[in-house]
């Protein structure tokens, strides 16, 4: 039974501002991940979510703001955090780059849609915010997959 995976995440962030986004699901360790989910959201995503290790998926979420052009979707991480789905990759199919979320330090990758409404990092780092266009610039100019340690070494002294 899926309902019994479900739990209650009172204190998520985005839950502030909507107070139907406190949900979050259960991990195999008990553990309430994807906090800031509605119910419907918490049930797509239990349907989606692989078994096992949840740090690199996301799920999608719906969210009343406007966005220009092609950005979106707003997506949650496992620990509740906002990212979004900036763009599509110019070279590399089925990829799009994103980021979040915004703060101290910053995670900027590429994500990529695995099932209905969960989506999954593909490659990313965590930064410093006054690297977050150079970081993203970098990604963009990635030709294929073969480019990702070396963009994550290049990154990797912007932390």
């Amino acid at each position: 039974m899926q309902e019994d995976k479900i739990w209650a995440a009172p204190d998520a962030v985005l839950g502030r501002s909507d107070d139907t986004r406190r949900w979050a699901v259960r991990d195999g360790q008990g553990a309430a991940r994807f906090p800031g989910l509605t119910r419907l959201e918490a049930r797509a995503a239990l349907e989606g979510l692989p078994t096992g290790a949840w740090q690199a998926c996301l799920v999608a979420v719906a969210l009343p703001v406007l966005l220009s052009d092609g950005a979106g979707p707003h997506l949650l991480d496992a620990d509740g955090n906002l990212v979004l789905a900036l763009a599509d990759h110019p070279h590399l199919e089925a990829l799009k780059l994103a980021l979040g979320p915004t703060g101290a330090k910053e995670q900027v990758g590429l994500v990529a849609s695995e099932a209905d409404g969960v989506w999954r990092w593909k490659v990313r780092s965590v930064i410093d915010p006054s690297h977050r266009v150079g970081a993203l610039e970098t990604l963009e100019r990635l030709q294929d997959s073969t480019g990702f340690d070396g963009w994550l070494r290049e990154v990797a002294a912007w932390v």
